[in-house]
């Protein structure tokens, strides 16, 4: 491997490990009561530990991250948990975590988000709580920035692994009065705990932007001040207990024990972190109001169009439904006989019932026209970004199906029985599905060949 291209690897995989967090990227938009959404986003921090200081420096918590998270709306509120993978100074680990924020100000018409975010990060070195309060403006479709302020606090207890190295030498007189010098290198590795903690503040800014009402992507930067505290039992790491007899040279891993593992406060370093991801909404089954107009049918089979029928009383749908002339505007109206007196009597014709292939072709037109191909071109492109965690991550959300942009209140849709919906529902996620594939793959097998391309590049230098 060229010179050249070593260097790219070692800057690329050294932005990408993060030893400190803060951010957390959650959707702006005031959910309804019942409502949720389901988010999935990488974060990428930089900065927040004194890198100059060789020595202790492993936070526990994870700077490089994927979350994937579930939000509830309430009355005036939202919660839900959180899950997440990620890397830190002593490797990869699991992140678990739990949200709320209140709704406040709504009554003046700038509403903002007031809550925190509390979580462990699990890592090889032990156990770090991290909690994160803040206050943030909200977003709407036509309304897409939006910023706060945040604060930062995190504990925990941990453990470090340290070499202890030191050389012996033995004197020895042989027949003749020559004196010989016998090196030996000695080694030894030892644990020992320490305590961390961290303060900090700083402020949040961002776009969301509402593309659709049940989906929307974000960007977010977090930029903070910390101030962190590494804290041993003792004053410094102690050696091991050996016999330190005879010992010409002795060192924890080519450094001076008491500055390199002992207990030190680092000054107020700074801390700027970049976070993408995207949010799915799911309105509350129970609430039937529609999430957003009721676009007028668009099929066209060669048939008079037929609309729902509502009984004026009940306000329920009445099975059935009448036609009308599409040049008059009148129903149009068939003759009928009571068989018993054999009156005369006017009954609206029945509408005709819609075919497979008809309602196919209107399930897939539907899903093409809901499909926004750059929102999932940005997914496919993001999932690039926070790999390892986003290729799977993007894989598994394309080919379960979930969060289907299907508008359950399409007029279409709700004509028809309870059959025919299964099959529509069938043909529209089938197609959405496809599109999607497209989209997203096709995104991210643009990166993996931008990559080679730049690797190439890097041979040719």
């Amino acid at each position: 491997m060229h010179h050249s291209q070593i260097i790219f690897l070692c800057s690329f995989l050294l932005v990408l490990v993060g030893c400190h967090n803060n951010a957390h990227l959650r959707t702006q938009k005031i959910l309804n009561p019942g409502e949720k959404a389901y988010s999935g986003s990488g974060v990428l921090a930089m900065g927040g530990i004194d890198e100059s200081y060789d020595g202790l420096q492993n936070t526990g918590v994870m700077g490089f991250r994927g979350e994937v998270s579930m939000l509830k709306g309430g009355k005036d509120s939202e919660a839900g948990p959180y899950f997440g993978v990620g890397i830190g100074d002593g490797g990869p680990g699991l992140i678990l975590g739990y949200d709320y924020r209140k709704y406040t100000g709504q009554s003046s018409g700038s509403p903002k988000k007031l809550g925190a975010q509390i979580e462990v990060n699990i890592g090889e070195a032990g156990q770090t709580f991290h909690l994160r309060p803040s206050l943030t403006s909200t977003t709407k479709r036509g309304r897409p920035f939006y910023g706060g302020v945040h604060g930062l606090l995190a504990v925990g207890n941990l453990m470090e692994w340290a070499d202890f190295e030191w050389q012996t030498v033995d004197s020895s007189e042989d027949n003749w009065g020559n004196i010989s010098y016998d090196r030996d290198w000695h080694h030894i590795e030892q644990e020992f705990d320490y305590r961390f903690n961290s303060l900090g503040a700083g402020l949040t800014a961002g776009a969301e932007f509402l593309t659709f009402d049940n989906n929307s992507i974000q960007l977010q930067v977090d930029v903070s001040l910390v101030k962190n505290s590494f804290n041993l039992d003792g004053e410094a790491a102690e050696p091991p207990d050996v016999d330190m007899e005879n010992v010409d040279w002795a060192s924890w891993d080519d450094g001076d024990g008491e500055e390199r593992w002992g207990s030190h406060d680092d000054e107020l370093m700074p801390m700027v972190t970049g976070s993408i991801g995207m949010s799915f909404f799911k309105p509350d089954p129970t609430n039937k109001e529609s999430f957003e107009p009721l676009p007028s049918p668009s099929y066209n089979t060669g048939q008079t169009q037929t609309q729902p029928v509502f009984d004026p009383e009940t306000g329920e749908k009445i099975s059935g439904g009448m036609r009308f002339d599409p040049e008059t505007g009148e129903a149009i109206i068939e003759t009928q006989f009571d068989p018993e007196t054999g009156e005369q009597i006017a009954v609206a014709q029945e509408k005709q019932k819609m075919s497979y292939d008809e309602i196919v072709f209107q399930a897939k037109n539907a899903a093409k026209s809901r499909h926004n191909r750059a929102t999932y071109n940005a997914a496919g492109v993001a999932s690039c970004f926070i790999y390892p965690v986003g290729l799977p991550v993007a894989i598994l959300y394309t080919e379960s199906g979930v969060a289907s942009n299907m508008n359950p209140y399409d007029p279409v849709y709700l004509d028809l029985d309870s059959n025919q919906k299964n099959q529509y529902r069938h043909a529209y996620k089938q197609e959405e599905k496809q599109l999607r594939r497209k989209s997203i793959y096709g995104a991210e097998g643009f990166c993996v060949g931008f990559f080679f391309f730049i690797m190439m590049m890097g041979e040719g230098m």
